[in-house]
């Protein structure tokens, strides 16, 4: 099976039928989209459920909120209770696949430096990164992935210097056993997921933010994970689509 993770940027907006059209070529079995908004997400639970995808779950966002959708060819089984924090509970669906023997986990962790109203920088960024690896060691030993948007990766690894925040707590992800499935694949390769701006709209520094993690159990079902770079090219989103092939 195929699923497709994404941050549409903002909710898709005018884009909208690109977005659409970008997921039906791709084709995959279960949808993962990240900056979801109920308003404009109807537009395309609508016009994928007229192409067999029909089954859809989210975190119902309100307003602009950015939340989490997923839509599947096949049944979605939502039971677990959301791990998150109250204050960014819309950011992560976890749901399982009964067809092909496995759950994953949708995550719309914070950026890099977020500006909060509860804290200092990072804070509330922290407290999410301290669920996961909650989660992450109790999910060890299922079938399971992690999938979406982090905002965080390996300094010097997953960007050119040393800025994210919580990057540490992304590195203990795959100390406690968990295979991130894109270095996995790509061992030694370097491609940026999505890119800073600097002033005047000129492309700034690159970042890998998007990201498959496995459990032991499932990683080698895991064929392939790989990034298509030619719809944040085409400025259809500010995101990378990443692509997962599981057995």
């Amino acid at each position: 099976m195929i699923l497709l993770s994404w941050n549409i940027q903002q909710g898709g907006g005018k884009r909208l039928p690109k977005i659409i059209r970008t997921i039906i070529a791709h084709d995959p079995d279960v949808i993962a989209l990240t900056e979801y908004r109920t308003r404009s997400g109807a537009t395309i639970c609508d016009a994928l459920k007229a192409r067999g995808w029909r089954y859809v779950e989210s975190t119902n966002p309100v307003g602009s909120d950015n939340g989490i959708c997923v839509i599947s060819r096949t049944p979605l089984v939502r039971t677990r209770p959301c791990p998150a924090p109250t204050e960014n509970i819309v950011r992560w669906l976890d749901i399982d696949l009964p067809k092909y023997g496995f759950g994953f986990g949708v995550l719309h962790i914070l950026c890099s430096v977020p500006k909060l109203r509860d804290g200092a920088p990072g804070e509330a960024k922290t407290r999410f990164w301290n669920a996961v690896l909650q989660a992450a060691e109790a999910r060890l030993h299922e079938p399971f992935l992690f999938v979406g948007d982090f905002n965080t990766g390996a300094h010097r690894r997953d960007e050119t210097g040393k800025t994210f925040v919580c990057a540490e707590h992304f590195g203990k992800l795959s100390a406690c056993g968990w295979a991130d499935m894109w270095r996995h694949h790509n061992d030694g390769a370097t491609e940026w997921t999505w890119y800073s701006k600097f002033k005047g709209g000129a492309q700034g520094n690159g970042f890998r933010l998007d990201h498959c993690f496995a459990t032991p159990s499932l990683a080698p079902r895991v064929k392939s994970c790989w990034y298509s770079h030619r719809e944040r090219e085409a400025r259809v989103s500010d995101h990378s689509v990443a692509i997962v092939g599981v057995q």
